[in-house]
């Protein structure tokens, strides 16, 4: 995951006073429990000595009713200058949490877009197909477009002779022009949305045409998924286990990519490091090109900070070391999310090993790998 996104805040100079709080409302008294968590989290946060005007900026947003309906979550970031992030999450967060300090806490918005999956849905039939762009784990609506072909002889009848076989002919001839002109609307989408995959449902024989037409950079994303289309009587819960297993690996593929380059590298001695000391060194000399964490949602760990983003250790005499005087003790993952923003490094954030995981997927030195972009 890139944190662009996040860079902004994460550079602050602070201090931060970052929430995340349950923002569900569909219960009778919704609106009642979020306006005392709010008041239980802001008592708080005054006795950590959060900057009143950060409060009042807070105080504005907390107990807003979000407009969506359903489980949801929300993230908040304020400083003394005013309100610095105010997102909904897809979900309530793992556990509401209320913290100032000099680095803003990002790690659980971090974890909520984990597994996002941004995707492309095809609908299809011989007429043409309803088009989806979404994003897998956000609360952001879906963008829905139709594309219709324009040619209207669709169905082939059984028959022989010239005059049938001319007919069937243009049968196929209307296939290929609908689906010639869905492949390019797609293609279109693709090259703007830069989806992870492009799922395709429906007609099968409109969908061999759609294949025929389609771009590279549309067939090189491609999933086909069983269940769905355009037509009436579509058995939607099947259909919908269908999609979630087809983003489901896409995840799966993603994490295993970056896994196996971790477990290459780390076994020739190359461009791997594990464990607090070694990641937090090469994060310091702005070698970390990904970050493999172990996700943690009740870790304490905490590691020593300076002013710059790159200022972090694991004790106070290696920052002391460097001539870094203004030191404070932050917690772990927000020093190295900020570490990660400023020198424009990924994360991919890896399952707690379960019990009953037959094998986990990697094993780390504190939970934690980087995949580095060069040694020295």
């Amino acid at each position: 995951m890139k944190l662009d996104w996040l860079k902004e805040v994460a550079l602050d100079p602070g201090p931060h006073v970052s929430v995340y709080v349950d923002a569900t409302r569909d219960r009778e008294t919704g609106a009642h429990d979020i306006d005392l968590r709010w008041r239980d989290a802001r008592a708080a946060l005054a006795g950590q000595g959060a900057p009143e005007p950060a409060l009042a900026a807070l105080d504005a947003v907390a107990t807003e009713p979000t407009g969506v309906g359903g489980h949801v979550g929300r993230a908040m970031v304020a400083t003394a200058t005013g309100l610095e992030l105010d997102l909904l999450l897809p979900a309530p967060p793992t556990r509401e949490e209320a913290t100032t300090g000099p680095v803003a806490h990002l790690m659980p918005l971090v974890r909520s877009s984990a597994d996002d999956v941004r995707y492309v849905l095809v609908e299809l039939d011989r007429a043409g197909a309803d088009i989806t762009t979404a994003r897998s784990d956000t609360v952001e609506t879906p963008r829905k477009q139709t594309v219709e072909g324009g040619h209207d002889l669709l169905h082939k009848v059984p028959g022989g002779g010239w005059a049938a076989l001319r007919y069937q002919h243009a049968v196929q001839d209307s296939w290929d022009h609908n689906a010639a002109a869905v492949a390019d609307e797609l293609a279109a989408i693709v090259r703007a949305e830069r989806p992870e995959v492009v799922l395709l449902t429906g007609d099968t024989k409109a969908a061999a045409a759609l294949k025929d037409k389609a771009a590279p950079v549309v067939l090189d994303l491609l999933v086909e998924v069983q269940g769905g289309g355009r037509a009436a009587g579509t058995r939607e819960k099947a259909f919908a286990a269908n999609v979630a297993a087809a983003l489901d690996d896409v995840r799966a593929r993603r994490r295993r990519a970056v896994v196996d380059e971790f477990v290459q590298e780390r076994g020739r001695q190359g461009r791997a490091v594990e464990g607090f000391g070694p990641v937090v060194a090469a994060l310091r000399a702005g070698q970390v090109a990904t970050l493999l964490l172990e996700d943690d949602p009740t870790s304490t760990s905490h590691l020593w900070a300076g002013p710059g983003p790159l200022e972090l250790a694991t004790t106070t005499q290696e920052l002391h070391a460097m001539g870094v005087r203004d030191v404070v003790e932050v917690r772990a993952d927000a020093a190295l999310l900020r570490a990660l923003a400023a020198s424009d490094a990924e994360i991919e954030v890896l399952p707690q090993p379960q019990e009953d995981d037959e094998e986990p997927l990697v094993s780390m030195a504190d939970g934690l790998g980087a995949v580095l972009r060069y040694t020295t």
